[in-house]
C-alpha cells in the first residue's frame, strides 16, 4: 500500500443543510419543546387552581426581564447575520455575528442572575417559586450550553473547518439559539406580563 501525506485537514461535519446534525438537533428542539410546554402546563394548572393573589409574591420586578428580552432579540440577529455571512462566504461577518452573540449570551446569564437577585421568594417559597426558578434555570442552561456552542464554532472557524460548503454547525448553532430565544419569550409573557394584565 503506497504512503500518501494529508494535505489539508479533513472537514468538521457532513455537507448540505439537511444533513443528520440538522435532523438531531431539530429532534433535541421537539423533545426540550416538551419539556418545556410540560412545566408551562403545570404552572398554568396551579394558576388555575389558586384561590388567593397570583403571583402570591405580587407583580413580579421587569428592568432585568425587559434588559434580557432585549438582548435576546439583538442576539437573534447577530446569529443571522453570522449564518448569512458564511452562506456568503464572507468570513469577517460569521467572526463579528458569533462574537457579539457570545458577549450578549454572556450578558443574559449576568441579567437573569441579577433578576433572581431581586426577586421576593426564595426557591422554596411555594410552587410558584419552584416552577419560577425551574423554568428559568432551565432555561440559563440551555443559553450557556449555546454560548459553548458558539465559542466551538468560532475555534472551528479559526482552525480552517468552516466553510461556504460546510457550515452546518452554524446553521444548527442557529436553529438551537432561536429556541431558546421563542422559549424567553414564553418565560417573559408568562412570568412577567401577564400578571400585569390579568386581575388577580
Amino acid at each position: 500500500m503506497e504512503n500518501f501525506e494529508l494535505r489539508r485537514p479533513l472537514p468538521v461535519g457532513t455537507a448540505g443543510r439537511r444533513n443528520p446534525g440538522w435532523w438531531g438537533v431539530v429532534l433535541l428542539i421537539a423533545s426540550e419543546g416538551a419539556l418545556f410546554a410540560y412545566l408551562f402546563f403545570s404552572f398554568y394548572y396551579l394558576q388555575s387552581m389558586a384561590d388567593n393573589i397570583w403571583p402570591p409574591s405580587g407583580k413580579p420586578p421587569l428592568p432585568y426581564a425587559l434588559g434580557t428580552t432585549g438582548a435576546f432579540l439583538i442576539s437573534g440577529f447577530f446569529m443571522w447575520f453570522a449564518e448569512r455571512g458564511i452562506r456568503c462566504d464572507i468570513k469577517w461577518r460569521l467572526w463579528l455575528g458569533l462574537s457579539l452573540s457570545v458577549l450578549v449570551g454572556a450578558a443574559y446569564v449576568l441579567l437573569q442572575l441579577l433578576d433572581w437577585s431581586v426577586e421576593p421568594f426564595a426557591f422554596n417559597s411555594g410552587a410558584y417559586s419552584s416552577l419560577f426558578y425551574v423554568i428559568t434555570g432551565l432555561h440559563m442552561v440551555h443559553a450557556i450550553v449555546g454560548i459553548a456552542i458558539f465559542l466551538a464554532i468560532l475555534i472551528w472557524t479559526a482552525l480552517g473547518h468552516v466553510t461556504r460548503d460546510r457550515h452546518v454547525s452554524v446553521s444548527v448553532a442557529a436553529l438551537y439559539w432561536y429556541f431558546i430565544i421563542v422559549v424567553w419569550l414564553g418565560i417573559m409573557t408568562t412570568f412577567y406580563v401577564l400578571p400585569y394584565l390579568t386581575p388577580r
